[in-house]
């Protein structure tokens, strides 16, 4: 295993084709709760990452989350944050998953649930609180099955029922109260890579892109062989163009990440599919992903065939 002390994943795609930020795309990265909650620390912490970060790739935008796997980012680590990048000209946006454990099967609240509900409420108001704008990440959907679901959706089908549950959790308990606390907050939903049979834990492309202020769109990709979720590498190209049909102007871009794929190569190409789709906006996840060392185990089949991008071209340009 060779170890490369750069940072993470930042590919020549920023490094040589833009030497400012960038005309016809923005770029934001995204900060889970588990970062967030240590960016109190700037001396330590936050200002050493983000040197090492922006020092290599040019940033627009953060989004920072309030709450993931329930844990809330308490207030006063969110100012520090928030004045640390507006400080440096970053644009700030907040964020919210909505899982209760992401590791444990991605178990996400229960909105046939009074207390989740109240607690959904609460994430919602917090985060319009401090922010004009933030973001769900695509676990906005329910996997809940217990005796409370199976009473309340009664004849209905699962699909049925959750399609209707969320639909009606969109409007009560994450938009409605945020902008009774904020009526300048704009709220956006990210929805995954998609397959239809996502609708059956209840994603919403009907009715949900009408109620929020905007969609997301995931363009991250898996291997297609070892990798559970199945998405295809150019599939984050086409979910774009389809994302811009079903809500006209209001899909604000991309989100990729470098998980579940055997290849470094595979990232720089989720990159390039979804600006070449003509997303306004690239979402680099997370925040931890880019401030870490590259691991390489393994190379993409068409190493060394001459395709447009060339691994080894790119780490010659990082090499200190």
């Amino acid at each position: 295993m060779k170890k490369l002390a750069i940072t993470c994943f930042l590919i020549p795609l920023f490094l040589n084709a833009f030497s400012q930020h960038y005309d016809n795309f923005k770029v934001s990265v995204y900060c889970r709760a588990y970062e967030v909650k240590q960016m109190a620390d700037t001396t330590n912490y936050l200002k050493p990452k983000w040197n090492e970060i922006s020092r290599q790739l040019k940033v627009d935008k953060v989004y920072l989350e309030t709450h993931r796997d329930l844990i809330i980012v308490d207030q006063k680590t969110v100012d520090i944050a928030k004045r640390f990048f507006k400080d440096r000209g970053i644009e700030v946006a907040g964020g919210i998953t909505l899982t209760i454990s992401e590791p444990n099967r991605f178990q996400t609240f229960c909105y046939s649930n009074p207390d989740d509900r109240k607690y959904v409420k609460n994430l919602s108001e917090y985060t319009a609180k401090n922010f004009d704008e933030f973001i769900l990440d695509d676990f906005f959907f329910t996997n809940c099955k217990d005796d409370g679901a199976i009473k309340d959706k009664g004849s209905r089908s699962w699909t049925q029922y959750r399609l209707q549950l969320l639909t009606e959790a969109t409007k009560s308990l994450i938009v409605g109260p945020a902008k009774a606390v904020n009526p300048h907050v704009k709220v956006i939903v990210k929805f995954p890579n998609w397959y239809e049979h996502f609708q059956g834990l209840g994603f919403n492309l009907k009715d949900e892109p009408k109620i929020f202020d905007g969609i997301y769109t995931g363009t991250e990709t898996r291997d297609a062989v070892t990798s559970a979720q199945h998405l295809q590498p150019y599939h984050g190209y086409s979910i774009i163009r389809y994302f811009e049909n079903i809500a006209p102007g209001k899909n604000g871009g991309g989100w990729v990440d470098p998980f579940a794929s055997n290849y470094s190569d595979r990232y720089a190409e989720q990159l390039w599919i979804t600006l070449f789709a003509k997303a306004r906006e690239q979402t680099l996840f997370d925040f931890r992903s880019l401030s870490r060392p590259i691991y390489m185990t393994d190379r993409a089949r068409w190493q060394g065939q001459h395709a447009s991008f060339d691994y080894d071209e790119m780490m010659q340009t990082l090499v200190l």
